[in-house]
């Protein structure tokens, strides 16, 4: 422990450190972005809108520098509890920032919904990026800023940010810039985390969430949405790890779907997270896969925060508003 913690606070002169978060709308390419900053496979990824739930973190460690990048949920406008809930996770990932990564999908045709306009417009931070995900995409003419050209079409202010930058997050394009840039804006600072560690997030977690990123690829638009993953056993052994995933549901119906006939399905998502798992650890893994039904956990407040959702009733949104009231 001791050693631990001589190494995370041994830093050179002029050792820059901060925390960066990535901002956007569903599937802007935010976990994808997050990964290929730090070189390896932290968040989850799938064609699906609305993958990531949690607040996942990236950091990369040099002699020079240590940067948290924070990856978000994607910001909707919240139509029930469990979205209220995700965009807590949002609201939280935007305190004390040094850097915040506005990432937009260049080929998207709608501007920003006001849930994220209202974060943009409230969030204090130094400095602000507009990157442009996905300007491998789109037909370039010369002489034309596809950055600022993309960013009006959409209804945003170019002269709101510190830069702009365009990138391809799948194959790499522009984020080294992007990554230099970020550094370039942190201020003098300690380490807050061992060298060593690429995110803040335990194997327990990253397992569960590899289970989660297989329903998704597996399966329809609906069952993925109504599912939560939970490591429930994580056992290190000699040969083999032994890990027990629970697979949470909201109804009877979605349970036969995730198994499968014969549990074909659940055998397939099971095999696919093994391997995964196993490139995570470094290590053999032995998985087990349960599948539960958990009645509309994503509508009571007691499933929320038992699955550590912070989860707001409306009295409790009434007293914090007549709060704020009295206040002013």
């Amino acid at each position: 422990m001791e050693e631990s913690l001589h190494k995370i606070g041994e830093v050179g002169p002029g050792h820059r450190s901060g925390f960066a978060a990535i901002l956007g709308k569903p599937n802007a390419g935010k976990s994808t972005l997050l990964n290929a900053l730090v070189g390896e496979k932290i968040a989850i990824v799938s064609d699906k809108p609305q993958t990531t739930r949690d607040r996942i973190t990236g950091i990369v460690s040099t002699d020079d520098y240590q940067v948290v990048f924070v990856d978000t949920p994607g910001v909707i406008v919240p139509t029930d509890r469990f979205n209220e809930a995700l965009m807590f996770r949002v609201r939280e990932a935007l305190e004390s920032l040094d850097v915040l990564i506005h990432l937009v999908d260049a080929t998207d045709r709608e501007p920003a919904n006001e849930r994220l306009e209202e974060l943009l417009a409230g969030v204090r931070v130094p400095s602000r990026f507009l990157v442009m995900n996905k300007t491998d995409q789109l037909r370039q003419i010369e002489g034309v800023d596809v950055v600022r050209e993309t960013a009006l079409r959409l209804g945003l202010d170019p002269e709101r940010y510190t830069q702009m930058f365009a990138i391809s997050a799948l194959t790499g394009d522009g984020v080294p810039a992007l990554m230099e840039a970020t550094v370039a804006r942190l201020n003098p600072g300690p380490r807050y985390y061992d060298p060593e560690q690429l995110s803040d997030r335990d194997e327990r977690f990253l397992v569960a969430e590899i289970v989660r990123e297989k329903v998704f690829t597996n399966l329809g638009d609906e069952v993925p949405y109504a599912i939560f993953t939970e490591t429930e056993e994580f056992t290190e052994r000699p040969n083999k790890d032994f890990i027990r995933v629970t697979i949470y549901v909201e109804r009877e119906s979605q349970k036969g779907i995730v198994i499968g006939d014969g549990g074909a399905m659940l055998k397939r998502i099971g095999q696919e997270a093994r391997v995964d798992i196993e490139q995570l650890t470094g290590r053999g893994a032995y998985l087990e896969l349960w599948v539960k039904v958990r009645k509309n956990w994503r509508k009571t407040d007691f499933d929320l925060n038992n699955f550590g959702f912070k989860a707001k009733s409306k009295n409790s949104d009434a007293k914090a508003q007549r709060r704020k009231e009295k206040r002013s």
